[in-house]
This record gives C-alpha cells, structure tokens and sequence, in this order.
C-alpha cells in the first residue's frame, strides 16, 4: 500500500475514527486519500471538535520534522502552498531527501497575495511556488490558477445526492441576495457591502459564514453567524434568489456549485468570470452599480427561463471528485 505524509496548514482534531476542520474541503481530501492508502499527517492540531467532520476506516498517523527520520519511500501530497506548510516541506527534503508526490492549488496564491500584501506578498508567495514545484507534481482546480503543461486537474466537490432533493421555490418580486463564505478582504465582501448600497433597486443581503461580529449592522443586509449544518444550509440558498460571489480571486469555489444545485442563478464578477466554464445560471458583470443593478434585474425578469436551463447543467459530486484524486494519487 502506497503511504501519504499530508501537509496541511489547517486546524485538523482526530478522535474515535473522525476527523474533522473548519474547512470542508480539507476533510473531503484528507478522507479521500485515507480510502486508498496509509496516511500519515501534518498539520496544526486542533483540540476540540471543528465544524466539518468525516468518519475514516483507516489509522492517520500524525508527525512532526523528528518522525521524518523513521519515514521511507514515502509521497508527500500539500494541501496548499503557505507558510508553514513551505517550511516544513524545506525540512522534509533534507530529512527524506528523494522527496516526491503532488501539491493541489486551490485558490490562485498570486492574486491572493497580492491582495493581502501587495506587490511583496507577490515576492514571497512566488518564491515559495517555485520551490515547491520543482520538488511535487500540481494538481489545480482551475486553469486560471497555474496552467503548466504536466498539470494535472480536478474540480473540486462536496455534492452528495441530497443537494439535489426537495428544493424549494422562492419569491422574485424584490432581489434576496446571498454571500455564503469567509470574511476577508481578497473575498470582497466589504468591496460587496459598499458597492450594493449604492444600488437604486429595492433589495435584501443576507451575508453568512465568519464571525458576524467582524461586520457592523447596515441597511437591509443581515450578517449571520457561521453555518455549517447542512439542513440550515440548503435552506440558506432556498431561501434567495441570487447568489453573489464578489471575490478577486478564486479557483473552483465550492458555493458556486453549491447554489446552482439548490437552482438558485450566482453573479460574478470581471476578475473570476473564468469560473462561469459552461454553467449555466452565472452571470458575469462589472463592478460597479449599473453593471450589477442592471444583471439582477435581468435575472429577476428571467428567473424561470434561467432556472429550466440551469437543469442542463453537469455538476461534479463528491463521490466523482474523491475517485479522481484518488486515481492521480495512485498512478
């Protein structure tokens, strides 16, 4: 059996045959590539119970740079390119020496930088990357994000079948607008919060996903705390009529795919219009006023025919997404 060190920079708690992490797609990679083969992981260790949690069959062995040294003819699979995680790679090849294996890409670490720090998080994260390319194989899930010719693909997924069940149908008669993730500035939800208050149109934003103390109360826009029941989250999408993604960067997010599941049309805007692919129910438009008083609108108008096109779409489970992996892993 093949053997994995994972690198993640995450909060992971493991007990009792569970793992769990406040980031859902950490546990849908990590529980993937336990199916398969023997995992041995490094990360950041959470004491308590976190909001996403998967059951594993298998032991996952955890390390520190010291067990390195009893390790042989093992691949290192990254989740991520950070900090942390680029240290104790830098260690891990003096210890191990041959080191081999894949690092994913989920999000484009440049723009991201770049947005954080500017042009000298740029530096930095690009020093990092070439790096860690020069000693793992990439898997992205997106083009937009490294385009290399040995790349290798995957889009990502935590669909399951009850995504797909009792959806239900929501009233169009004012724009119920949604944004579903993190609280940070590369995101776009403060850039969101300013821009749609300008608008001239009627509306309500409900705003959910961080610690809603981080925002301060406005005008028709609700901030709820952190969900991460699924029940309350498909009912979270029902409940709107457009989802708005107002990131400057992104990969493949998971909540794109997640709302076209519960039929609900997402807006993008001109810096990640690459995830619009051949979905249906995305609309890209610029940032700024008219461009997005003038696209809800248009999907409001249009809302059923969007819809019934919206069931053309092909979206990717989880269950197609681990089996991938999986298949990269073990070549």
């Amino acid at each position: 059996m093949k053997k994995y060190l994972i690198i993640s920079n995450d909060l992971i708690h493991i007990k009792n045959q569970k793992i769990s992490s406040d980031f859902n797609d950490t546990v849908n990679i990590i529980s993937a590539v336990e199916k398969k083969f023997q995992i041995f992981l490094y990360s950041r260790i959470s004491k308590s119970k976190n909001s996403f949690s998967s059951f594993i069959k298998k032991k996952i062995i955890r390390v520190n740079l010291t067990d390195l040294f009893q390790l042989k003819k093992i691949n290192i699979f990254m989740i991520s390119i950070t900090p942390r995680n680029f240290i104790f790679l830098v260690f891990s090849n003096f210890i191990l020496k041959d080191i081999r294996g894949y690092v994913i890409l989920r999000s484009n670490g440049h723009k991201e930088y770049y947005s954080k720090f500017g042009i000298s998080g740029v530096y930095i994260y690009n020093y990092m990357f070439k790096y860690v390319i020069k000693k793992l194989k990439i898997i992205s899930v997106s083009k937009n994000i490294n385009n290399k010719k040995n790349n290798k693909y995957l889009f990502p997924s935590e669909l399951d079948n009850s995504w797909f069940k009792n959806k239900k149908k929501v009233k169009t008669k004012i724009p119920l607008l949604l944004y579903f993730g993190r609280f940070r500035k590369e995101k776009g939800i403060y850039s969101l919060i300013d821009l749609i208050e300008k608008l001239n149109i009627k509306f309500k934003l409900t705003v959910a996903g961080d610690d809603k103390r981080i925002l301060t109360k406005r005008k028709n826009i609700s901030v709820l705390d952190k969900i991460t029941n699924k029940k309350k989250i498909f009912n979270l999408y029902d409940s709107h009529n457009i989802f708005i993604l107002p990131s400057f960067t992104e990969g493949a997010p998971k909540v794109v795919l997640e709302s076209l599941a519960r039929m609900r049309p997402v807006i993008v805007f001109n810096e990640i219009s690459h995830i619009k692919s051949n979905f249906k129910g995305i609309f890209v438009c610029d940032r700024n006023v008219f461009s997005l008083e003038k696209t809800i609108k248009f999907i409001l108008k249009n809302f059923s025919t969007i819809q019934s096109e919206m069931k053309k779409n092909d979206l990717t489970t989880k269950e197609i997404f681990q089996s991938n992996l999986i298949k990269i892993l073990n070549v």
